[in-house]
């Protein structure tokens, strides 16, 4: 369990944190399961000002993207996807609310007023579906106070010209009523140069994040609490800069490096990570907007619960992939986007022997998506080896997901200390795909957006006819867990569960009909193992897990060189198997002193991964599996002290440390990361009790350069590594009133 002091650490008792886990309020040392949580007080402790931001604080999850926040590719416990493609699904499943969120473009977001966050570890198909195989991270909002009228106002400035600003009031509508209205604006300015003078842009980087959401609260009586909202947002960003890694290398080298080969057309990037040659103002532009609406019954002995959600977002994407100043390779991107879903639930309440819960869900989304690549570089025919022009290939996709479930899941006391839980899932899950794909004429289009319109218009040949693809499949999942609370205080666990990942089209099919697939679902069945508690009248808390996972039919994305250059391949190629180890520990040794340290242990490997059957050189079997570091671990240090007339003086420093990875499923030893550590700190004065706050703090003291994220389209003549943030540093001022 993950607990943090922030500024209250007089308080020596480690307050334990309320989560839904199991999608009821409870303690989360009385969940038997894995579970980590961040409190919204703890966020803003870490200076986490963005979604991705919890990975560098969490052993055993990484999350990065190619693009900066849109897409990201999310790793738990060494169980996720390699693929950029925005219609295939992560198998670490993203809620917001508890509600899935079936767009990747939209996990990338800044937290605003955030209750907590929890990452639930291992396959949760019980109680919250599919595409959860590796877990669940859950971001739970605040909720309109009954009674209160508050209000917060938060300001960050920093290096890089970071400007952050989050508004949040609460107003009592008499007694019964409450409106909640929060908005939060997230801005920097780029931290890499760019070298190309005639590409528009020169700071690379630059990020420009609004959100916005409303939520009013009404009891009628003591029968119903009615909960409406509406939320939107808006991203205006630059891709994330990346360096080129060349393919022709010198003789003697063992393998491609930054600065140390040259793609096919004999350019060199730079060994300094902080300068870029993108030939296009590459940017992400996506919109969001939703509304939901959560009703509870109160009945004789249970709740009624009925959750209902609409999410819709665009984008629109232009993409230098090949980060050099030759106009070899350019990506353009345009989709839409919408989701429904309706949860109805039925759920126990009271201090009773037999808890359980019960419900049902309709789940659809649609998605239409135009992407394609301009070659100009490459010269008249490459593709085609026909027309004498400039060529590109295209891409139209219309996908849509259904999805009906019903679940259930009781936990008995068989006597008070020792407690069984048992839950399953039915699913029907159907996935359709109306796709095509053609080669156009990209002359004069190099360094431009190039739309739907503007493609069909110079269509050239098809090189996958359309085609309407209708796969269904009906599953099983659920889990058995058996629990023994020893002395009233630490809990200990095992459990068996078994999950499955829905099937997924190949977005990244371009060149030919055998790509256009839609694959089978990965099923995963995992063991756990674990322990958790307190000590010494509360002063510490612990917890700590072993784990082992065993996939079959694991959909594995890979781009393979081609004869037409690079071809984006997904499969049921591999069975693998993850085992590991997971533990925290929280103390305050005086009333002044908080001290947290977290670690993970992974060894995740491909049982079995033979790629293409012709060729040996693809057999993967052992292979690490991708962004899974054998080791991880965070360190955090706060003391407080009182300075009098309610003023306080917080210290702190934290570190955390990712092993060794690397970012492909084959393992390329030029898409690769050595472990690595980062480290910050921070000083805060805290005046009237908290209620205003002026904190300095920094991240990435050291200034230490590592690849975040990276992808290898050799077929293309270059590889890419998008590399992490350099040193930021800032002033937040808070006011609570």
């Amino acid at each position: 369990m993950t607990v943090f002091g922030a500024t209250h650490a007089f308080a020596a008792p480690i307050e334990e944190i309320v989560v839904t886990a199991r999608k009821r309020v409870e303690s989360l040392g009385a969940v038997p399961q894995t579970v980590t949580a961040y409190s919204g007080q703890d966020l803003a402790g870490r200076q986490i000002f963005t979604s991705g931001e919890i990975a560098s604080q969490t052993p055993n999850l990484m999350w990065h993207s190619i693009f900066g926040f849109s897409s990201p590719q999310i790793f738990l416990r060494g169980i996720g996807s390699t693929t950029f493609n925005a219609n295939q699904a992560n198998p670490v499943g993203v809620h917001i609310d508890g509600v899935y969120q079936g767009s990747s473009l939209t996990y990338g977001f800044g937290l605003l007023d955030m209750e907590r966050v929890e990452i639930l570890k291992g396959p949760q198909g019980t109680l919250f579906g599919r595409n959860t195989t590796g877990g669940v991270v859950n971001f739970v909002t605040r909720k309109p106070e009954i009674g209160q009228s508050t209000g917060s106002l938060t300001a960050t400035y920093g290096n890089f010209n970071q400007a952050n600003v989050e508004a949040v009031a609460n107003v009592a509508a008499g007694d019964n009523a409450a409106l909640r209205v929060s908005a939060l604006t997230l801005n920097r300015d780029g931290f890499v140069t760019n070298r190309v003078p005639t590409s528009g842009t020169i700071n690379q980087g630059k990020v420009r994040l609004w959100s916005g959401r409303a939520q009013g609260r009404v009891l009628a009586g003591d029968a119903f609490d009615i909960l409406l909202e509406a939320h939107g947002g808006r991203l205006r960003s630059d891709v994330a800069p990346g360096k080129q890694v060349g393919v022709v290398c010198p003789p003697g080298l063992a393998h491609p490096g930054i600065g140390q080969c040259t793609d096919f057309f004999g350019f060199r990037d730079t060994p300094n990570v902080r300068e870029s040659f993108t030939n296009i103002r590459a940017f992400d532009n996506v919109d969001t907007a939703g509304a939901g609406a959560s009703i509870t019954w109160h009945g004789p002995g249970f709740d009624v619960v009925s959750q209902t959600d609409y999410d819709a977002n665009t984008r629109k994407l232009i993409t230098d992939p090949d980060s050099a100043p030759l106009a070899e390779v350019k990506a353009s991107v345009a989709a839409r986007f919408h989701q429904i879903s309706q949860e109805l639930r039925a759920i126990s309440v009271g201090d009773t022997r037999l808890t359980w819960i019960v419900g049902g869900i309709f789940y659809r989304h649609q998605l239409t998506a135009f992407q394609n690549f301009t070659l100009n570089a490459f010269g008249p025919g490459v593709l085609s080896r026909f027309f004498p022009v400039q060529e590109g290939v295209a891409t139209r996709l219309v996908q849509g997901t259904t999805n009906k479930a019903l679940f259930g899941e009781a936990t008995y006391a068989i006597t008070p200390e020792l407690g069984l839980t048992l839950g399953a899932r039915w699913a029907d899950d159907r996935r359709t795909a109306d796709s095509m794909a053609y080669l156009f004429n990209a002359t004069g289009l190099a360094q431009v957006f190039v739309d739907e319109a503007t493609a069909n218009r110079r269509l050239l040949v098809p090189t996958i006819p359309r085609m309407m693809l209708t796969r269904e499949w009906k599953n099983w999942s659920g889990r058995g867990i058996l629990s023994y609370r020893l002395d009233g205080d630490a809990l200990f666990y095992a459990g068996v569960a078994r999950g499955f990942k829905g099937g997924d089209y190949n977005g990244g099919a371009l060149f030919s009909p055998t790509e256009a697939n839609i694959v089978d679902p990965e099923y995963v069945t995992s063991y756990e193992a674990g322990v958790k508690g307190t000590l010494a009248d509360r002063r510490a808390a612990y917890s700590l897990a072993a784990f082992a996972y065993d996939f079959t039919d694991q959909q594995v994305s890979l781009i393979v060189p081609g004869s037409s250059g690079a071809f984006q391949s997904l499969s049921n190629a591999a069975k693998s198997r993850v085992r590991g180890v997971e533990g925290e520990l929280s103390v305050t040794p005086t009333d002044a002193v908080f001290l947290q340290a977290k670690f993970g242990f992974l060894d995740a490997k491909f049982v079995r991964f033979q790629f293409d059957p012709a060729n040996p050189a693809t057999n993967y079997a052992n292979n690490r599996l991708a962004s899974s570091p054998r080791f991880s671990f965070n360190a955090l240090a706060r003391y407080t002290m009182p300075l009098g007339n309610g003023m306080t003086l917080s210290l702190g420093g934290d570190a955390a440390y990712k092993g060794a990875h690397y970012f492909t499923a084959d393992n390329n030893p030029a898409m690769y990361q050595h472990g690595y550590w980062l480290l910050g700190a921070d000083v805060a004065l805290s005046l009237r009790d908290d209620r205003y706050t002026l904190k300095a703090w920094v991240k990435n003291a050291g200034d230490k350069i590592y690849a975040a994220s990276g992808v290898a389209t050799t077929g293309f003549g270059y590889m890419e590594l998008v590399t992490g943030l350099p040193r930021t540093f800032g002033l937040t001022a808070s006011a609570k009133f």
